[in-house]
């Protein structure tokens, strides 16, 4: 099966993607193209992803590790996907994308590897995404 992610950069806070669920989202250093996190908006949006305890510890520790100001967010990019015709959405396959991604990436926010596999998907990363690989498989 071959995913489309079509990337976005959500750059000001009145973009209407914050309030997508159903996507992936990553976190950018804020002054380089390095990936730091990928996760997924499935049950709520990618502004209420960005809330939480959780998140508050996760941003510390990024800025701590990444030499970057405490206080300073990472840039956000939004994640659409373009199935194959005739494949329907589920969360599986939204997790089972998410999980190729970190396992083949491997950023360094990301605390759980990926457990989920799903031979013969394929994605690619299109838009505005910033890595020199953009093609996954999960073999």
């Amino acid at each position: 099966m071959n995913v489309l992610i079509h990337w976005t950069a959500l750059r000001r806070l009145s973009n209407m993607l914050w309030d997508v669920d159903r996507c992936l989202y990553v976190y950018l250093h804020p002054q380089r193209d390095q990936l730091l996190y990928v996760g997924k908006a499935d049950y709520c949006t990618v502004r209420q992803r960005m809330r939480g305890d959780h998140k508050d510890h996760l941003f510390y520790e990024l800025s701590s590790h990444y030499k970057y100001p405490v206080g300073t967010h990472p840039r956000v990019l939004q994640g659409d996907l373009e199935l194959p015709i005739g494949q329907r959405f589920s969360s599986a396959l939204l997790h089972d994308i998410e999980s190729l991604l970190i396992r083949r990436l491997d950023p360094w926010g990301n605390i759980n590897r990926g457990q989920h596999w799903r031979p013969g998907l394929q994605v690619d990363c299109v838009g505005v995404w910033p890595l020199r690989r953009s093609r996954f498989r999960d073999s």
